[in-house]
């Protein structure tokens, strides 16, 4: 989104009242944050209801702000220049009249889009038959290529040419064409999937997902046709239904949304799509309740920032249990368990010698210690590195308009699902962490009884052996040194009794703490940033488990000792390394999405790479153009022969459910699938296929089947296809 693109009461609160502080405290960092980053996601806050400025209060707004931006100093723009951000100018702004800001006020405010009575009416009365549909297509093709951009026009073509000539297979252009809608290709997709549908009108599931692109782009006129004909050959499929009332809702005809949409609920009570549209309805009919109930019961099926930002402005937070949550939970991820230290000495004969193993044991921790410390700041300068390229691409995508994330792809959903393993809201985790440090401060003042009545039984015992010993007495080594030994024997087991039960029990409560804060960051925390915490976690971990209170006695006076107890090297427990337990991949015939807990790498072909389609090609990103939607990936289309496009509901065969919004993928969840098998190590409200579930792939080529199912259109309506096709 750029700058001319935020509503005008937005950039009067952004601007007017921000920058200008900004500048004058010359935070130049936070004021590019505040320009670029703020406004792309600008439309993802809650906006409250506020009269739109005048046309003249308008331009006195934006001369205020060109006034705030000329008083930087050329160092500064120099400065964020080189961090990829480019100052954008107010003199460029569009000149808006009063109703036209009043209309774009009442825009925002709109829950669901105006009924689009010329478009509806373009719709024709005669259904699309088999004969029918070629010319159809044919025709939609042509008008939908017009529209398109000419370097989408070309390398479309090539890449259409190029797969023909390599497999002559229309089902793998057709999944080609998915696997770029779903990397943010929208109109290389759209050129592709029309080729292919008048290629072969056989396949259903091109088709349906053709219509579906068409929905998505703004041309939900264009797609009700096609979407009809499927739902006779293919009744009661959710995904037809849900697509079918999607396009309705674009439309602006809710009636006629509602019944498609209900329809498919009634099949699939979750269903990611349908459900998250039907809220916007209920809304729009003053059904509050129910719109919260059919947001939270999409998001169940599949997450998205976009859903739970909706439901924050509905009032409701969303609940660890409203998410799913399929990536196995490792039970000790960083092997603390196999950590063993010396015994706590219960007698005094035993004292010297566990004295000596626990002093080699302490030597062995500052050792590994100073050795992960050199680790820590090697890591430090690494993710300090990589964090500032991250800032700057982040700050250069929002100068540009473009999708940005703060945290990894999988952090939103952890922060939800997650959040009880280390959030203490509730005050249990420090109330246990309190409980466990009073103990231990009880054991040491239970000590201090317990060593006053030790030195009052030694006090009493050289009392009475004092005067027993001396020349001419019977002078009683043997008898002394067991009393002695007998009476620091007695105190050593009560003293480390004490002491190890109540710091183990910290110890045991501070694993599992360390345990839990390893999982939550590994989805929460750039890859870098990672390796941080878990070099501190270690730091931590041998910092307590060294600095344990130990008491030791030595032997008495009375006896004699034969040897002297040498001390020895104590082999220190290694700790394991902390890896990603989840992988899932979803491989297209033109690239592939992989997501590895904090990681998600997007990965073109070498064909697709020939062909001169670069990630950062023409600069085309999901943006404002690409509604949300889901995808459904199957491994093998045996299961849906004959029955239509994949469902949302269908688990034979099924491998991977792909949430996506206009940031990019958002959510994968692991479904079921022939070979998905089933394990325990999973947190609650996982979803049961998913249990155990390390390492998924699933590849959409020949043999692959893939589903998109329609997401909720803008109210504005600002897909590439928006506005044509009107007559």
């Amino acid at each position: 989104m750029f700058l001319h693109d935020v509503k005008p009461f937005i950039l009067k609160r952004y601007l007017q009242i921000s920058i200008n502080r900004m500048i004058m405290k010359r935070n130049i960092l936070a004021f590019v944050f505040l320009v670029t980053v703020g406004f792309s996601f600008a439309q993802t806050k809650t906006k409250p209801v506020e009269k739109p400025p005048t046309q003249k209060e308008m331009e006195e707004m934006m001369k205020e702000v060109q006034q705030g931006m000329d008083s930087i100093s050329p160092e500064d723009k120099k400065a964020m220049e080189d961090m990829g951000v480019k100052l954008p100018s107010m003199n460029g702004m569009p000149q808006l009249t009063d109703q036209q800001m009043q209309d774009a006020s009442a825009a925002n405010e709109r829950i669901v889009p105006e009924k689009d009575i010329a478009r509806i009416a373009s719709i024709s009365k005669v259904p699309l038959t088999n004969s029918s549909l070629p010319s159809f297509l044919s025709a939609t093709h042509a008008n939908v290529v017009a529209l398109l951009k000419p370097l989408s026009q070309s390398k479309g073509e090539e890449l259409y040419q190029l797969l023909k000539t390599e497999h002559n297979s229309i089902a793998e252009i057709g999944n080609t064409a998915a696997g770029l809608w779903m990397m943010g290709r929208a109109e290389i997709a759209l050129y592709l999937t029309g080729k292919a549908c008048i290629a072969d009108q056989a396949n259903t599931d091109n088709l349906s997902n053709y219509a579906s692109m068409l929905s998505m782009s703004g041309a939900e006129q264009l797609a009700i046709p096609i979407l009809d004909n499927l739902n006779k050959r293919f009744p009661d499929n959710s995904t037809i239904l849900n697509n079918i009332g999607q396009a309705w809702f674009g439309l602006g005809d809710m009636d006629e949304a509602n019944k498609y949409l209900d329809k498919t609920i009634r099949i699939c009570a979750a269903h990611p799509q349908a459900n998250f549209t039907k809220s916007f309805i209920l809304e729009s009919k003053g059904n509050m309740r129910g719109a919260v109930e059919a947001a939270v019961a999409s998001t169940k099926a599949g997450y998205s920032q976009e859903k739970e930002n909706r439901l924050s402005k509905l009032g409701y937070d969303l609940k660890s249990d409203d998410v799913q949550w399929d990536k196995p939970m490792p039970q000790d991820p960083l092997g603390l368990e196999k950590f063993r230290w010396p015994a706590f000495p219960m007698s005094v004969e035993t004292s010297k010698g566990l004295e000596n193993e626990w002093d080699a044991f302490r030597e062995s921790c500052a050792e590994e210690l100073e050795k992960l410390q050199s680790q820590e700041a090697e890591l430090i300068e690494v993710a300090n590195s990589v964090s500032d390229m991250r800032n700057k691409q982040l700050l250069g995508a929002g100068s540009k308009g473009q999708a940005a994330s703060l945290f990894p792809p999988l952090a939103y959903k952890a922060f939800v699902k997650l959040k009880y393993l280390v959030d203490d809201k509730d005050g249990h985790i420090a109330f246990s962490s309190a409980k466990k440090t009073e103990a231990i401060v009880q054991a040491n003042t239970d000590l201090d009884i317990l060593y006053n009545a030790y030195s009052d039984q030694i006090k009493a015992l050289n009392e009475m052996y004092g005067k027993k010993f001396g020349e001419g007495k019977e002078n009683p080594f043997k008898e002394a040194c067991n009393d002695f030994n007998g009476a620091t024997s007695n105190y050593l087991s009560a003293a480390n009794s004490l002491l190890e039960r109540t710091q183990i029990d910290y110890l045991n409560f501070l694993r599992r703490r360390l345990n839990d804060q390893i999982y939550y960051d590994q989805y929460t925390k750039w890859p870098e940033q990672f390796e941080v915490e878990k070099v501190l976690a270690k730091e931590k971990w041998l910092a307590s488990i060294s600095g344990m209170t130990v008491k030791f006695m030595n032997i008495s006076n009375y006896c004699f000792q034969n040897e002297e107890v040498k001390p020895g090297k104590f082999l220190l427990s290694e700790f394991d390394d902390v890896h990603c337990e989840y992988h899932s991949e979803y491989k297209s015939p033109v690239g592939s999405i992989n997501i590895d807990c904090s990681r998600m790498t997007t990965k073109l072909d070498l064909k697709a790479i020939k062909l001169g389609l670069k990630q950062d090609m023409n600069k085309e990103t999901f943006g404002d153009q690409f509604m949300s939607c889901s995808v459904e990936v199957g491994a093998s289309a045996s299961a849906g022969v004959n029955l239509g496009p994949l469902k949302a509901e269908a688990s034979a065969g099924v491998a991977l459910g792909v949430e996506i919004d206009r940031t990019g993928v958002t959510d994968v969840i692991v479904k079921g699938s022939a070979g998905v098998s089933a394990g325990s190590d999973i947190i609650s409200g996982g979803s049961k296929a998913g249990v155990g579930v390390s390492d998924v792939s699933v590849e959409a080529g020949v043999e692959g089947q893939v589903s998109i199912m329609s997401g909720k259109s803008s109210v504005g309506g600002t897909g590439v296809l928006s506005g044509a096709f009107k007559h």
